[in-house]
């Protein structure tokens, strides 16, 4: 995702105005994802018991609650709460879902995930992110999150299926190997790459297993990448 963008229809990703605590700030992101017309309950309250500032160290809590990504170690960046919010929203997460994620980052969204209820299995290129979401999970109390360092693009080392399914990036073609690991009535939402722009898209799997895509919007995540690193 490039620096300052956020998946929400419409936002500017304006930088808040002056220093607040974690306390305002955070006060200040659920109202706004109030007026947004975010007003899942579950969702609302695991934002709100969980300090972003375990996942994401050494920035101020208004930048931490405001619409723009945020670098982190290897590289990365980590995906704005208010693109969270609304990719788990989509995603329609219910206690008891078995949910595979691609890209776990600083591993906050997958800590959200947990929170409402979720077992996550979580695929990371980068052994220092896993580790420090890994620390920030024990800090939490997070016990439902299975960190897996591999390429997620390339291969899954468990063969297993799942309800939910969420891509931390934009893919040129249908996610085909991850919708064929998705339950019938399953969820997944990700990314595609079209010509010179990026769209939000889901698709749900019916019965039968066949799976429809539904445009969601313009997005700003970047592509997914493959490939396994071995320095990081």
């Amino acid at each position: 995702m490039r620096p300052g963008a956020s998946d929400w229809p419409d936002d500017e990703a304006a930088e808040p105005g002056g220093p607040l605590s974690a306390d305002t700030a955070l006060a200040r992101f659920i109202l706004d994802l109030r007026s947004r017309s975010q007003t899942d309950a579950a969702l609302l309250t695991a934002f709100e018991r969980l300090p972003r500032q375990l996942f994401i160290a050494g920035f101020p809590p208004e930048r931490l609650y405001s619409a723009v990504s945020l670098p982190i170690a290897c590289g990365e960046e980590a995906t704005d709460p208010f693109s969270i919010a609304r990719h788990l929203a989509l995603l329609d997460l219910r206690p008891g879902h078995r949910v595979l994620e691609i890209g776990l980052g600083s591993g906050f969204q997958a800590a959200i995930m947990a929170r409402l209820g979720a077992s996550v299995t979580s695929y990371e290129r980068y052994r220092s992110l896993i580790r420090q979401a890994e620390q920030a999970f024990r800090q939490a109390g997070i016990t439902s999150v299975t960190p897996m360092l591999g390429d997620g693009l390339a291969r899954l080392d468990r063969p297993d299926s799942f309800d939910r399914i969420i891509l931390n990036g934009a893919l040129d073609l249908p996610p085909q190997p991850f919708l064929d690991r998705l339950n019938p009535h399953g969820i997944l939402v990700g990314h595609r790459l079209r010509g010179l722009e990026t769209r939000l898209t889901i698709w749900r799997k019916d019965l039968t297993g066949q799976a429809a895509e539904q445009d969601a919007g313009p997005s700003r995540l970047g592509p997914l990448r493959g490939g396994l690193t071995f320095v990081l």
